[in-house]
Protein backbone atom coordinates (compact mmCIF):
# COMPACT_ATOMS: atom_id res chain seq x y z
CA UNK A 1 0.00 0.00 0.00
CA UNK A 2 1.17 3.45 -0.76
CA UNK A 3 1.05 5.34 1.82
CA UNK A 4 -0.63 9.15 1.92
CA UNK A 5 2.44 12.02 1.86
CA UNK A 6 1.82 14.46 4.27
CA UNK A 7 3.60 18.03 4.89
CA UNK A 8 3.03 19.69 8.32
CA UNK A 9 2.39 23.92 8.78
CA UNK A 10 2.29 24.89 12.06
CA UNK A 11 3.70 27.93 13.77
CA UNK A 12 4.73 25.50 17.10
CA UNK A 13 6.99 23.24 16.93
CA UNK A 14 6.02 21.20 19.14
CA UNK A 15 2.58 20.71 17.32
CA UNK A 16 4.75 19.87 14.63
CA UNK A 17 6.65 17.33 16.44
CA UNK A 18 3.40 15.67 18.35
CA UNK A 19 2.02 15.05 14.76
CA UNK A 20 4.61 13.71 12.99
CA UNK A 21 5.35 11.32 15.90
CA UNK A 22 1.55 10.54 15.66
CA UNK A 23 1.55 10.67 12.33
CA UNK A 24 4.05 7.64 11.49
CA UNK A 25 2.53 5.14 13.55
CA UNK A 26 0.33 4.83 10.80
CA UNK A 27 1.53 2.92 7.74
CA UNK A 28 -0.81 4.73 5.73
CA UNK A 29 0.76 8.09 5.77
CA UNK A 30 4.35 9.55 5.42
CA UNK A 31 5.02 13.20 7.19
CA UNK A 32 7.58 14.22 4.14
CA UNK A 33 8.49 17.89 5.62
CA UNK A 34 7.15 20.29 8.30
CA UNK A 35 7.64 24.09 8.57
CA UNK A 36 7.08 26.71 11.16
CA UNK A 37 6.89 29.30 8.09
CA UNK A 38 4.08 29.31 4.94
CA UNK A 39 6.53 31.28 2.74
CA UNK A 40 9.33 28.23 3.00
CA UNK A 41 6.69 25.67 3.08
CA UNK A 42 5.38 26.76 -0.30
CA UNK A 43 8.87 26.32 -1.82
CA UNK A 44 8.34 22.60 -0.91
CA UNK A 45 5.19 22.10 -1.35
CA UNK A 46 5.62 22.76 -5.32
CA UNK A 47 8.72 20.64 -5.48
CA UNK A 48 7.51 17.53 -3.56
CA UNK A 49 3.78 17.70 -4.46
CA UNK A 50 2.34 16.08 -0.91
CA UNK A 51 -1.13 14.49 -1.12
CA UNK A 52 -2.19 16.25 2.12
CA UNK A 53 -1.38 19.71 2.99
CA UNK A 54 -1.94 20.29 7.04
CA UNK A 55 -1.82 23.55 8.16
CA UNK A 56 -2.77 25.82 11.28
CA UNK A 57 -4.46 29.64 10.13
CA UNK A 58 -2.28 30.97 11.70
CA UNK A 59 1.03 30.93 10.13
CA UNK A 60 3.90 33.21 9.98
CA UNK A 61 4.90 34.74 6.58
CA UNK A 62 2.17 35.15 3.39
CA UNK A 63 -0.19 32.79 5.75
CA UNK A 64 -2.90 29.73 5.31
CA UNK A 65 -5.39 31.55 3.17
CA UNK A 66 -2.47 31.96 0.41
CA UNK A 67 -0.80 28.83 0.90
CA UNK A 68 -4.22 27.00 0.05
CA UNK A 69 -5.25 29.64 -2.58
CA UNK A 70 -1.85 28.80 -4.64
CA UNK A 71 -2.31 24.75 -3.70
CA UNK A 72 -5.79 25.20 -5.21
CA UNK A 73 -4.67 26.70 -8.26
CA UNK A 74 -1.47 24.83 -8.86
CA UNK A 75 -1.66 21.50 -7.58
CA UNK A 76 -5.48 20.43 -7.67
CA UNK A 77 -4.93 16.82 -6.51
CA UNK A 78 -2.96 18.32 -3.22
CA UNK A 79 -5.44 18.03 0.02
CA UNK A 80 -6.07 21.14 1.76
CA UNK A 81 -6.75 20.25 5.37
CA UNK A 82 -7.16 23.66 8.41
CA UNK A 83 -5.83 22.17 11.76
CA UNK A 84 -6.39 24.65 13.79
CA UNK A 85 -8.11 26.64 16.85
CA UNK A 86 -10.15 29.47 15.01
CA UNK A 87 -12.98 28.18 14.07
CA UNK A 88 -14.22 31.57 13.65
CA UNK A 89 -17.38 32.38 10.90
CA UNK A 90 -14.95 34.45 8.72
CA UNK A 91 -12.20 31.45 8.97
CA UNK A 92 -15.15 28.72 8.39
CA UNK A 93 -16.08 30.70 5.05
CA UNK A 94 -13.25 31.16 3.88
CA UNK A 95 -12.52 27.16 4.26
CA UNK A 96 -15.98 26.87 2.04
CA UNK A 97 -14.85 29.30 -0.43
CA UNK A 98 -11.45 27.62 -0.89
CA UNK A 99 -13.31 24.14 -0.90
CA UNK A 100 -10.45 22.69 1.72
CA UNK A 101 -10.66 19.33 2.39
CA UNK A 102 -10.55 19.18 6.17
CA UNK A 103 -11.56 21.88 8.63
CA UNK A 104 -10.47 20.28 12.06
CA UNK A 105 -10.02 21.20 15.11
CA UNK A 106 -6.99 20.80 17.82
CA UNK A 107 -9.46 20.07 20.69
CA UNK A 108 -10.33 17.06 18.40
CA UNK A 109 -9.04 13.39 20.24
CA UNK A 110 -6.13 12.19 17.86
CA UNK A 111 -7.53 8.84 17.05
CA UNK A 112 -10.40 10.66 15.13
CA UNK A 113 -7.77 13.27 13.64
CA UNK A 114 -6.51 10.23 12.11
CA UNK A 115 -9.67 8.92 11.47
CA UNK A 116 -10.74 11.98 9.77
CA UNK A 117 -7.83 12.10 7.61
CA UNK A 118 -8.60 8.17 6.20
CA UNK A 119 -11.79 9.49 4.88
CA UNK A 120 -9.97 12.53 3.42
CA UNK A 121 -7.61 10.26 1.44
CA UNK A 122 -11.11 8.61 0.00
CA UNK A 123 -11.93 11.93 -1.02
CA UNK A 124 -14.95 12.47 1.22
CA UNK A 125 -14.29 16.14 2.92
CA UNK A 126 -13.94 16.31 6.96
CA UNK A 127 -15.26 19.34 9.23
CA UNK A 128 -15.06 19.32 12.92
CA UNK A 129 -18.92 18.56 13.94
CA UNK A 130 -18.61 22.30 15.93
CA UNK A 131 -18.09 23.73 12.18
CA UNK A 132 -20.37 21.70 10.58
CA UNK A 133 -23.23 23.17 12.93
CA UNK A 134 -22.21 26.39 11.76
CA UNK A 135 -22.90 25.89 8.23
CA UNK A 136 -25.56 24.98 6.00
CA UNK A 137 -26.71 23.63 2.73
CA UNK A 138 -27.89 26.66 0.16
CA UNK A 139 -30.14 24.41 -2.24
CA UNK A 140 -29.44 27.93 -4.57
CA UNK A 141 -26.13 27.93 -5.00
CA UNK A 142 -25.88 24.15 -4.23
CA UNK A 143 -23.23 24.95 -1.69
CA UNK A 144 -22.39 25.14 2.04
CA UNK A 145 -22.67 28.37 3.70
CA UNK A 146 -22.05 29.76 6.84
CA UNK A 147 -25.25 30.42 8.55
CA UNK A 148 -24.15 33.84 10.16
CA UNK A 149 -22.42 35.79 7.51
CA UNK A 150 -19.16 37.77 9.35
CA UNK A 151 -18.80 41.50 9.01
CA UNK A 152 -15.81 40.97 6.37
CA UNK A 153 -17.84 37.98 4.23
CA UNK A 154 -18.51 40.66 0.98
CA UNK A 155 -14.25 40.99 1.16
CA UNK A 156 -12.45 38.82 -1.78
CA UNK A 157 -9.84 36.35 -0.25
CA UNK A 158 -7.22 38.61 -1.38
CA UNK A 159 -8.65 41.81 0.88
CA UNK A 160 -8.96 39.02 3.66
CA UNK A 161 -5.27 38.14 3.27
CA UNK A 162 -4.44 42.24 2.83
CA UNK A 163 -6.89 42.92 6.42
CA UNK A 164 -4.49 40.21 8.47
CA UNK A 165 -1.51 42.11 7.19
CA UNK A 166 -2.38 45.30 8.35
CA UNK A 167 -4.63 44.94 10.99
CA UNK A 168 -1.50 43.44 12.36
CA UNK A 169 0.11 46.43 12.69
CA UNK A 170 2.08 46.39 8.97
CA UNK A 171 2.86 49.04 6.83
CA UNK A 172 1.59 48.90 3.34
CA UNK A 173 5.49 48.35 2.09
CA UNK A 174 5.66 45.39 4.71
CA UNK A 175 3.01 43.73 3.62
CA UNK A 176 3.34 44.18 0.20
CA UNK A 177 6.60 42.15 0.67
CA UNK A 178 5.35 39.45 2.66
CA UNK A 179 2.52 39.36 0.03
CA UNK A 180 4.99 39.55 -3.02
CA UNK A 181 2.59 42.36 -5.00
CA UNK A 182 3.64 45.74 -5.41
CA UNK A 183 2.98 48.41 -2.77
CA UNK A 184 0.56 50.26 -5.12
CA UNK A 185 -1.90 47.08 -5.56
CA UNK A 186 -1.65 47.09 -1.15
CA UNK A 187 -2.78 50.45 -1.58
CA UNK A 188 -5.59 49.78 -3.78
CA UNK A 189 -6.72 46.59 -1.67
CA UNK A 190 -6.63 48.48 1.50
CA UNK A 191 -8.81 51.53 -0.12
CA UNK A 192 -11.51 49.10 -1.16
CA UNK A 193 -11.79 47.32 2.20
CA UNK A 194 -11.97 50.42 3.78
CA UNK A 195 -14.66 51.67 1.40
CA UNK A 196 -16.62 48.27 1.69
CA UNK A 197 -16.61 48.22 5.35
CA UNK A 198 -17.23 52.30 5.89
CA UNK A 199 -14.54 52.33 8.64
CA UNK A 200 -11.26 54.86 7.54
CA UNK A 201 -8.74 54.03 10.63
CA UNK A 202 -6.97 51.40 11.07
CA UNK A 203 -7.46 51.03 15.10
CA UNK A 204 -11.42 50.90 14.19
CA UNK A 205 -10.21 48.19 11.70
CA UNK A 206 -8.09 46.22 13.90
CA UNK A 207 -11.24 46.61 16.48
CA UNK A 208 -13.30 45.13 13.81
CA UNK A 209 -10.87 42.39 12.76
CA UNK A 210 -10.23 40.98 16.48
CA UNK A 211 -14.05 41.18 17.15
CA UNK A 212 -15.21 39.20 14.12
CA UNK A 213 -12.43 36.82 14.82
CA UNK A 214 -10.31 37.53 12.18
CA UNK A 215 -7.38 38.25 14.43
CA UNK A 216 -6.50 36.78 17.78
CA UNK A 217 -7.29 39.06 20.51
Amino acid sequence: MNSKTILLIDEHPIVLEALQSRLSSEPEFQVIARHTHSDRALFDIFELRPDFVMMDLEIPGRGAIEVADQIAARLPTTKTVFFTSYDTDIFIDVALRLGVAGFLLKNEPVDWVIEALRKISLDSNVYSDAVLNRVHFDRESKQYRVKTQSFFSGLTLRQIQVLRHLARGESVKEVAKCMMLSERAIESHKYRIMQKMGIHDRVVLTRFAIREGLMPA
